[in-house]
């Protein structure tokens, strides 16, 4: 008997029903073990629309059977490589950096599910859920062209007592403070899965994201940092994402290129490619790929400009070359 049919349709509707369950408990005012629920969502969320992926180019989701045993369908890692290892990633997609960010998360819903619960996860794990969902989007829409955005309104605005803890400052090691060695081996955990994506030249900002979230009272009375919930984006809201163009836009042109050669099939580009795709894309007026200093001379860009210029073939800057040698 062979494999038992799994319909592609149904993968990818059970994958967004997943994520929408994802976002709707992480949503809710009163939820106890909130964060635990959310990612174990997530997570299977992810493994149904890798599935549907491998299903949609006509590969098994199934480990070869086992005389006596039944099927057993393909574990999450083994979905994350196996897309990996077969170049199923969207060209526009960072398939390093989303490995790092699901690996983080299933980390995560592995301990909570067979360990424990430990006070301050949350924490650290929300701007990993909060990169998760914007990666999710991009994913299904370029592989399934289903937009999670049509499902859902992004100006949900779950608001909560207490400011959001620095989440950068529990990644980092505190030799003074008592730490159980299972939340210090999660924490090493997630360092690992993020200095992967970036030795892979990915953008680590597709890793996980960190919000700084104001809002101000109309009437000047008071002013008060509050917690907000999945992206945040509503109308009438004051809503400051701060960043650090030192860690958004790291690359320099030479920079740029290497990672781009790393990361690309094909022929090596050079600094006239780079020329011809800044004149043809306007990519020096796009804030995602670029960024200059009003004081500087040059250009630095964003790992979202190496996964631009990567997923771009040797046929395209071929012409775009012509096209830059008889414009007007």
């Amino acid at each position: 008997m062979g494999a038992p049919y799994v319909s592609m349709r149904r993968l990818v509707d059970n994958s967004l029903s997943a994520i929408l369950g994802a976002v709707e408990v992480y949503n809710k005012p009163r939820m106890t073990y909130r964060d635990e629920v959310t990612v174990m969502l997530v997570v299977n969320a992810w493994e149904l629309a890798l599935k549907a992926t491998l299903r949609k180019n006509n590969k098994s989701i199934f480990y070869p059977k086992k005389r006596g045993e039944q099927y057993r369908s393909l574990t999450l890692d083994d979905c994350l490589g196996r897309v990996s290892a077969q170049n199923l990633w969207p060209s526009k997609i960072d398939g390093p950096a989303i490995v790092a960010n699901v690996k983080a998360l299933s980390e995560y819903r592995d301990r909570a599910i067979h360990l424990y619960n430990a006070q301050g996860l949350g924490a650290i794990i929300y701007p990993f859920l909060q990169q998760n969902v914007l990666n999710y989007r991009d994913f299904m829409l370029a592989k399934f062209n289903k937009d999670l955005a049509d499902s859902m309104t992004w100006q949900l605005l779950p608001l909560g007592a207490t400011a959001p803890a620095d989440a950068v400052r529990f990644m980092r090691t505190d030799s003074n403070a008592t730490m159980v060695t299972e939340v210090q081996q999660f924490i090493d955990a997630l360092r690992g899965y993020m200095d992967e994506a970036e030795a892979a030249g990915s953008d680590v900002a597709r890793v996980a994201t960190i919000y700084d979230i104001n809002m101000q009272s109309v009437k000047k009375l008071t002013s008060a940092d509050l917690v907000v919930a999945i992206s945040p984006t509503g109308d009438g809201q004051v809503v400051v994402r701060k960043t650090d163009p030192n860690k958004t836009h790291p690359y320099s042109m030479k920079e740029l290129l290497k990672r781009v050669k790393a990361r690309r099939p094909g022929r090596e580009l050079n600094t006239y490619d780079y020329q011809v795709v800044c004149w043809k894309e306007d990519l020096k007026n796009e804030s995602k790929y670029a960024w200059k200093h009003s004081n500087a001379a040059s250009y630095v860009w964003s790992g979202d400009a190496v996964s631009f210029l990567a997923s771009l073939d040797d046929d395209y800057f071929d012409k775009s070359r012509e096209e830059y040698r008889e414009r007007a």
